[in-house]
């Protein structure tokens, strides 16, 4: 174990003992530490876990994506990285443009209705396909609005 694998142990420890429960976006729960920081001197490396399978050709692209301040999900697509995808699809079928089956909560019926499961593949597979291959629609619906990228890039105000 390094000593990023440590920190992040510790932290992970720390979050567990003394964190906060509190509802997310896919109503499993989410247990969190309001405002901590963690600093790594980049000249010693770069701060991948090793205690865990990470894909170096995922990070990558999401690094960059983020650096360039995109918030569409496009780019990372392209790149095959489907991190952010269900953010933009919840966005699109809670839109007036999203026609096919229900998906009210559909992080949550995937994990429980192995049929909803297969429909719910099957939209995201066709959500996917047209955000590569329709700009308008890519426009609309891949972007995320105001996440890292954005924020990191687009200081209003400073």
């Amino acid at each position: 174990m390094n000593s990023f694998d440590e920190a992040y142990h510790d932290l992970c420890k720390e979050i567990l003992a003394i964190g906060n429960e509190r509802d997310d976006r896919t109503r499993t729960g989410t247990i969190s530490k309001f405002g901590h920081q963690s600093r790594y001197d980049l000249s010693k490396g770069f701060p991948l876990l090793t205690t865990k399978k990470v894909f170096f050709k995922l990070i990558a692209p999401e690094l960059i994506w983020f650096m360039k301040g995109d918030t569409n999900i496009k780019y990372l697509l392209e790149y095959n990285n489907n991190i952010w995808n269900e953010w933009a699809f919840e966005n699109y079928v809670e839109s007036e443009d999203y026609h096919g089956p229900d998906m009210t909560n559909f992080a949550h019926r995937a994990l429980q209705d192995e049929a909803f499961n297969e429909v719910y593949q099957q939209e995201m597979e066709k959500f996917k396909s047209r955000i590569l291959n329709d700009d308008d629609f890519a426009q609309k619906h891949g972007n995320l609005g105001n996440v890292y990228g954005k924020q990191w890039r687009d200081w209003v105000g400073a």
